[in-house]
């Protein structure tokens, strides 16, 4: 072959890749951007993506199982479950699906059912902790606590970072009004997950002062969470000062406020203010508010937190 054909012929080979990426390209994109609208929450959006891929791919379990778990997200359990068990046939010993299966029938309150298949799922790998925590699910939804706590203590022993677990447990102790347990569970949750806020609003709960000496305000203290506070709340007990509001002055203050560990303000002062006449009104605000208190390794500690308050009239 001269040059001039092998020229011809790499030429051809380039546009055939060309043409198979042009091809093939769209549905990996496609796919990405479902995964994309997946992770960020937006169901509706990964939804309406997933359809074009389910029409090419329904020999794809990794996809069907895609689907299925954003069909569940927008309340499609029956066309989920299908495609969940579509994937069981292409991936016969894929013990993953029948947990996913297990899972959806307990959003669908068939118990016997989401148990036989989450029994499969632990019965297949029971090494794997993550059937161990959905078959406790089950069982707890199923009102067997008994049974659920000794499979969540199972899926602790098999991983100790799942945080679900400890929730949940800490759940089950409430229900046998043994608090010290239950914030025991809840603070071994949040030394893994300290950002949790549902599980930091259950804890705090718990918590009572026990009356230890006030850090000063400039201490230094190491945390693995700030204390938090909803803005919406501070909003809510906020009164705004009558003069001020004649005068027309809006500003903001800065509180410098300190929480104990039961999430309770205990005093404050003013770092920053815009008027005098807004101080005492934040001061108020802070001090009927409920805050979560600072984490240090997953215990709540007395600590100082700057609380900026903005007042504008409406």
């Amino acid at each position: 072959m001269n040059s001039r054909h092998l020229s011809c012929a790499l030429q051809l080979q380039v546009l055939i890749v060309a043409f198979v990426l042009m091809l093939t390209t769209p549905i990996f994109a496609s796919i990405d951007a479902v995964k994309k609208a997946f992770n960020n929450k937006d169901f509706t959006k990964a939804y309406s993506l997933i359809q074009s891929n389910l029409k090419d791919q329904t020999k794809d379990a990794d996809i069907l199982l895609l689907a299925g778990d954003i069909y569940i997200e927008v309340n499609k359990l029956d066309s989920a479950l299908i495609l969940y068990k579509n994937a069981s046939k292409i991936q016969e010993a894929n013990y993953g699906i029948d947990r996913k299966i297990g899972q959806l029938f307990i959003r669908k309150k068939d118990f016997k059912s989401a148990l036989t298949f989450l029994l499969k799922a632990v019965k297949a790998n029971e090494k794997d902790p993550w059937n161990h925590l959905a078959y406790a699910d089950g069982l707890l939804a199923s009102g067997k606590s008994a049974e659920a706590e000794k499979s969540y203590l199972e899926a602790k022993k098999l991983n100790n970072r799942l945080w679900q677990a400890s929730a949940s447990l800490a759940g089950i102790a409430m229900q046998k009004n043994n608090v010290e347990a239950a914030k025991m569970h809840y603070e071994d949750a949040l030394k893994i997950d300290p950002s949790n806020i549902d599980i930091r609003k259950k804890h705090v709960l718990l918590v009572k002062d026990d009356k230890e000496p006030d850090p000063t305000v400039d201490e230094t203290i190491a945390v693995n969470k700030q204390p938090y506070v909803d803005g919406v709340l501070i909003q809510s007990n906020l009164v705004y000062p009558e003069l001020a509001k004649k005068a027309g002055i809006e500003g903001k203050v800065t509180l410098r406020v300190l929480i104990r560990k039961n999430g309770k303000a205990k005093k404050f002062i003013v770092e920053t203010t815009d008027s005098e006449l807004f101080n005492k009104s934040a001061g108020d605000a802070v001090m009927k508010s409920q805050f979560l208190p600072a984490l240090q390794n997953g215990k709540p500690i007395a600590c100082w937190l700057s609380v900026p308050i903005s007042f504008k009239i409406k």
